[in-house]
C-alpha cells in the first residue's frame, strides 16, 4: 500500500509530513519488516532441523541435489549484494551463513544445514570475490 502511494501521490512531492510518513514506511519501515520476517523463518527451519535431524545418512546423490540446490539460491545472494547497493541485506546473510555453519558444527551434516552453508557461504565468498576484484 505504501508503495502505491509513495509512487503516485508522493513521487515528485517529498516535502510535505504526510509524505515523509509514507517515504518512511515503504523504503524504510517495510524493509525492517521483511527482513525481520525473513529471519525468523529461516531461524525456525533450521532449528527445526536441529530439533528433528534427518535419521539417515545423506547418500551422494542426495547431497548433489541439495548443493545443486544451495549453489542457485547462492547465485541469487551474490547478484543481489554483488551488484546492488549492500545495506542490511549483507549482515542479514552473514548471520544466516554463521548461524547454519554454528548448527552444521554442532549437529552434524544434516540437510538444511548443507543447504544454507551452500548457500549463504558461497553468495557471501562469491561477492567478496568480486568486489575485491572489481575495486583494484
Amino acid at each position: 500500500m505504501t508503495n502505491y502511494l509513495h509512487t503516485r501521490f508522493c513521487a515528485q512531492e517529498t516535502a510535505s509530513d504526510l509524505c515523509r510518513i509514507v517515504i518512511f514506511n515503504d523504503d524504510e519501515f517495510s524493509h525492517w519488516v521483511w527482513f525481520a520476517g525473513f529471519v525468523l523463518i529461516n531461524l525456525v527451519l533450521l532449528l527445526t532441523q536441529a530439533i528433528f535431524p534427518y535419521p539417515g545418512e545423506m547418500r551422494g546423490r542426495d547431497s548433489s541435489f541439495v548443493v545443486v540446490n544451495g549453489l542457485f539460491v547462492a547465485l541469487g545472494i551474490f547478484a543481489n549484494l554483488a551488484f546492488e547497493q549492500i545495506g542490511l541485506d549483507l549482515y542479514i546473510v552473514a548471520l544466516l551463513a554463521l548461524l547454519a555453519a554454528g548448527l552444521w558444527w554442532r549437529y552434524g551434516r544434516q540437510p538444511l544445514f548443507l543447504y544454507y552453508v551452500i548457500a549463504y557461504w558461497v553468495g557471501l565468498v562469491g561477492t567478496a570475490i568480486y568486489k575485491a576484484v572489481i575495486s583494484f
